[in-house]
């Protein structure tokens, strides 16, 4: 498998990374082990808080709109949890070789070991998270099998966007180092401008704010199957397209500036 990548640096890189599958999935659970020890709870603290949250959101936004608490809640629930992984994943690739310069300098091993860690440990904390989304949608409307398959669609193409988010934001995050703060305040904003806890039929005319926001058909493609309606059409060309130039603009990053990360540590 490694000598057909031979000509090719950067596959060869990502052949290596998939091989070494039981490096990064120790790291990934050692970085959620570490971020509870000595907590009574541990990681059932990724649930509770989540709970805690959507119940909060779901109260008051159900109020401020007018519409039905039981009828809210799935909408929030799932919305929440999506935009909670997009938001960890941008926020936290800035640090994906930072984070690892220790092993990167001292052990010769493919960049995208570093890379996968940061996918793992977040599809972790997704799990986790979705567990409450799920139980709140079968507690409060019917899915069916149909719908469950295409929100399972929606979520892998959910993961798929870490493919190429997680390299390309490292890569950029380890040359300049002010990229994280500036990420987090991106973030921000767009929560507020993203239907996650708001329906983007409440903008009326201006719903293209919504259609233009690669965030909104992310979420839409996992929340909408679970709420029992299809995605919109709009939602899986923008994903599909978000997907092809976000893995192409990576690889060619990636295939130029492999050698140099190293160097900017």
């Amino acid at each position: 498998m490694m000598k057909q990548y031979s000509n090719n640096p950067a596959l060869q890189d990502l052949a290596e990374g998939v091989m070494a599958w039981r490096l990064w999935l120790r790291f990934g659970w050692h970085d959620i082990i570490a971020r509870y020890r000595r907590s009574w709870a541990g990681p059932l603290w990724l649930s509770t808080t989540t709970a805690v949250f959507v119940l909060a959101l779901a109260f008051v936004y159900s109020t401020l709109f007018k519409v039905s608490l039981t009828e809210f809640l799935p909408y929030i629930a799932v919305g929440t949890v999506v935009w909670n992984y997009i938001s960890a994943v941008c926020s936290e690739s800035v640090m994906t070789f930072v984070e690892s310069e220790v092993y990167i300098r001292q052990v010769r091993r493919s960049l995208f070991v570093y890379v996968f860690r940061v996918m793992w440990r977040n599809i972790i904390v997704f799990a986790n998270q979705f567990v409450v989304a799920l139980v709140v949608v079968l507690f409060f409307s019917s899915v069916s099998f149909y719908h469950l398959f295409a929100a399972a669609i929606g979520v892998f193409a959910l993961f798929l966007q870490a493919f190429w988010i997680v390299p390309l934001v490292g890569m950029v995050g380890a040359r300049f180092r002010d990229l994280q703060p500036i990420i987090q305040s991106v973030l921000q904003v767009c929560f507020f401008v993203t239907p996650v806890i708001w329906p983007a039929k409440l903008l009326v005319d201006k719903e293209w704010v919504a259609l233009v926001n690669p965030f909104h058909h992310l979420i839409d493609l996992v929340r909408a199957p679970l709420l029992g309606s299809e995605p919109a059409l709009q939602s899986y060309v923008a994903v599909a397209l978000m997907t092809v130039v976000g893995l192409t603009v990576a690889y060619l990053f990636y295939d130029r500036f492999r050698s140099r990360i190293i160097y900017w540590l």
